[in-house]
């Protein structure tokens, strides 16, 4: 086993840090103190060299270097890389990237003006469009990588941007309005509440903190979106503001923040309502929402390629959102929703080969994948490098398993220094072994997550069986000594999910927690896709050959089905929808 070693947190010279007044109940393993290998170590190992070792380094600084910049929200893209490399970092330590970040991270910082300025616009177009936006990122981004690296330039910088905030905006005679200052409502602006609240966890500053109840207030402004007012009123995210996902998922993770920092429970019930109406009227089975970077109405989910399904940085923003509230309440409902939208969503917008990303990514039809520089080109990187944080962790002083990934992991438990060895070929099958080696004998709690789709789950310790309930932890507490093994079998539940209202007539298919796709790559012999699918609304799927005709082998998972095509018996393959290419989601209705 390897020597670990742990992340010691970085704290600020400038001032003491603030302590949140809210306690998380779970606690992600420290990326430093973990190694994760399989399916999602590959995804990352692509997201790391295929995208952010080959950023466009220039096209994402000349913005700042010569303004402004040729888009108007051309600066998020340094703080999003910055963001997503000090995560990478944190967990590989990979050199190459520690070069990389460290020269984009001190050629931003020299473009900042004297003033604290760190835009793209020329001094005659401040704080219109997307300028508040771009501050957004680059707090983001400078702040994750202080905290990764313990430099405190960055965080001088960031303190600069701050304090330029602070002065130009508020309800203050001379003070601008910061709702005016941005798109949608006003939403893209006060969506920098996120970092403004971890600067000022990160100083102690109190300043910034008032900053953000100035935000709050501003949504309520006659011109505002008035977030919490609407979603307390009509419980929706599509009548709340103009529906702009994006941007409202960010202020309600910023929103998650403040009440971290403030206890103020109006905060976690305005996010849990419009969690709660996501997952039940907006949600595309994939995992992610939006048409048209938009919240459609309740149950309208259009998905073919024209209507521009599930925008890259709406997914990776539901990540984060679910992220935070599984921190905060330790509810195993948002690892569930995690483990829905990474396996799917979030893993469908990568190519696996080389790491380039969809910007949507629709359910029936042909995913587009590109490198570049575009939002969700630098959103997805975001999302895949927190993978590790949202895998395992603390929970009630005990050991708490959300996905269930191979590798290893260290924690403190009552046991002191406990690691967490973890055998799976998870999700092409439900077998887990996972053994446990505390520092010393000792009682402490695991958390299992046992998933909702799953039929049947079992854990064996030392010969004693426990069942698991679905949708909830199997929690096994008792006294552990160094070796002990917990060996889990779930079954890998094949299911069929209706495509109704929007496809009335389709049903989509599910094994485990992965959604399955007709691709063409494997089904050349199907000449009508559109009339074809299962034959059984309790379809049996069955591993599908590892080498095509010629006997060349075939990469990934693959199941075959007993399906139907324009009325008649078909064998059909599918895979998962996070590698298809050219596919469809939706299938005939049996």
């Amino acid at each position: 086993m390897k020597t670990l070693c742990f992340l010691v947190c970085f704290v600020s010279p400038l001032a003491a840090q603030a302590v949140d007044k809210v306690t998380d109940k779970f606690v992600p393993a420290p990326y430093a103190t973990q190694h994760i290998d399989g399916l999602l170590a590959e995804r990352m190992s692509t997201n790391l060299e295929g995208r952010l070792l080959r950023v466009d380094e220039a096209g994402i600084l000349d913005c700042f270097r010569h303004r402004p910049g040729k888009q108007d929200w051309a600066g998020e893209h340094a703080g999003k890389f910055l963001d997503a490399a000090a995560n990478t970092w944190l967990y590989t330590k990979d050199a190459r990237l520690k070069t990389l970040m460290d020269r984009v991270a001190r050629e931003l910082i020299a473009t900042q003006l004297p003033d604290g300025y760190l835009g793209t616009y020329t001094d005659d177009k401040r704080w219109t469009s997307w300028d508040v936006w771009v501050h957004k990122y680059d707090l983001l981004g400078l702040i994750s990588y202080s905290r990764a690296t313990g430099n405190t330039s960055a965080l001088e910088s960031a303190n600069r941007i701050g304090d330029l905030l602070v002065r130009t905006f508020g309800d203050k005679p001379g003070q601008k309005d910061i709702i005016q200052s941005g798109t949608h409502v006003g939403m893209a602006a006060t969506s920098v509440l996120e970092p403004m609240v971890d600067l000022y966890r990160v100083t102690g500053d109190r300043k910034y903190l008032d900053f953000c109840e100035y935000i709050v207030r501003a949504w309520n402004q006659p011109n505002g979106p008035k977030i919490i007012d609407s979603l307390k009123d009509t419980g929706s995210v599509f009548h709340t503001a103009n529906a702009k996902a994006y941007e409202m998922l960010s202020n309600l993770v910023g929103l998650t923040e403040l009440y971290r920092a403030t206890a103020n429970p109006l905060y976690l019930a305005t996010v849990e309502t419009a969690w709660k109406d996501v997952v039940a009227h907006h949600l595309y089975v994939s995992g992610t929402a939006s048409s048209a970077e938009h919240f459609t109405d309740d149950l309208v989910l259009p998905g073919e390629d024209i209507s521009n399904v599930g925008e890259g940085c709406v997914t990776v923003t539901w990540t984060q959102l679910t992220w935070q509230l599984l921190r905060l309440t330790g509810d195993p409902r948002y690892a569930e929703q995690l483990e829905h939208t990474v396996y799917n969503a979030l893993l469908a917008a990568q190519d696996p080969a080389n790491g380039n990303i969809c910007y949507f990514t629709p359910l029936d039809g042909k995913k587009n994948p590109t490198p570049g520089i575009n939002c969700c080109v630098s959103s997805e990187p975001r999302g895949i490098s927190m993978i590790p944080q949202l895998s395992w962790g603390s929970l009630n002083s005990g050991v708490m398993l959300a996905l269930y990934v191979p590798g290893y992991m260290t924690l403190q438990t009552s046991a002191g220094e406990t690691t967490i060895e973890t055998q799976t070929d998870y999700p092409a099958s439900g077998s887990v072994s996972i053994t446990l080696h505390p520092a010393k004998t000792a009682k402490f709690p695991l958390y299992l997550r046992v998933p909702e789709w799953t039929a049947s789950y079992q854990a064996t310790v030392a010969g004693k069986k426990y069942v698991g309930t679905p949708g909830q932890f199997l929690t096994i507490d008792r006294e552990w000594r160094a070796g002990d093994k917990v060996n889990v079998e779930m079954d890998m539940t094949t299911r069929t999910v209706s495509g109704a209202p929007s496809y009335p007539f389709g049903v989509a298919i599910f094994r485990g927690p992965q959604l399955l796709a007709l691709d063409q790559s494997r089904n050349s012999d199907v000449h009508d896709f559109q009339a074809a699918g299962p034959r059984s609304v309790h379809p049996n799927l069955k591993a599908a050959p590892k080498e095509d005709a010629l006997g060349r082998p075939l990469k990934g998972q693959a199941y075959t089905m007993d399906g139907v095509e324009a009325g008649k018996p078909h064998e059909l393959i599918l895979i998962p929808f996070a590698d298809a290419k050219t596919y469809r989601v939706w299938l005939l209705k049996p």
